[in-house]
């Protein structure tokens, strides 16, 4: 363990945005965000890597020395966080805040939600592993098209924008991206799994970014306006929102 922080300690300058350092137990990549207002650090929910952020270049040897003062922390995390699983028959995720069983029902081509005598809910489809969990997969980017087309409309209305057109990605680490020249937002298809206020949220920031494309005083002013008390639902998603990757199709 000790050479591999000592192959953090390298020159000011010979640190670069992209760099993947290898700490032996885990590789730590180097990004810089000139969005960003401090220095971050996660895990790559797909590839396991430490990722730390700086908001310049200038920045990324105090970067590296945060990632080093939390190897403990990288640690536990890649433990916690384990591979991606496969949806999969008996697996319970959350749609818009709902708890939802996955089933497997013969002759069900396009996954769809069932609700039992109990009130609660399974969404059921055929297939093998792989087909199975790709229409699962399915099913839910549908959702979060509906859910965050909706939301989109709303708050665009809001500051009086319309033809705002949404797509979808699988983000890693970046749950929305917005254009504002071309009314265009991009979104992680994986907020559906999200509680709901967790995606209003994303879509408020997106939006209010249609306004105020920078994170300025301004900008977080607007997000208030329109959502309220954002807070909780941000940390819960620079807390929590590692654990929307732990399935797979």
């Amino acid at each position: 363990m000790i050479a591999s922080l000592k192959a953090l300690q390298r020159p000011a300058n010979a640190y670069a945005a992209g760099d993947v350092l290898d700490c032996g137990e885990y590789k730590l990549r180097l990004k810089v965000n000139a969005r960003a207002r401090r220095i971050s650090l996660r895990i790559d929910a797909r590839t396991g890597e430490a990722v730390v952020t700086a908001p310049r270049p200038r920045s990324l040897p105090d970067a590296v020395d945060f990632a080093r003062s939390r190897h403990d922390w990288i640690l536990q995390h890649r433990r916690d966080q384990g591979a991606p699983q496969p949806f999969a028959p008996g697996m319970t995720i959350h749609i818009k805040g709902h708890a939802v069983t996955l089933a497997e029902k013969a002759g069900v081509i396009t996954a769809r939600p069932l609700q039992s005598e109990d009130g609660s809910w399974q969404l059921v489809t055929s297939g093998d592993e792989k087909l199975f969990a790709r229409r699962i997969e399915r099913y839910l980017r549908q959702q979060a098209l509906k859910a965050l087309q909706t939301e989109t409309d709303r708050y665009a209305a809001m500051l009086n924008v319309s033809g705002v057109k949404i797509s979808l990605f699988d983000a890693r680490g970046r749950w929305g991206s917005c254009t504002p020249s071309r009314k265009t937002i991009r979104y992680s298809w994986r907020v559906i799994l999200a509680p709901p206020k967790v995606l209003e949220y994303l879509v408020a920031h997106e939006c209010a970014h249609l306004r105020h494309p920078d994170h300025s005083d301004r900008f977080w002013n607007e997000v208030t306006a329109m959502f309220g008390d954002y807070k909780p639902a941000r940390k819960w998603l620079k807390t929590e929102g590692n654990t929307l990757f732990k399935y797979s199709s």
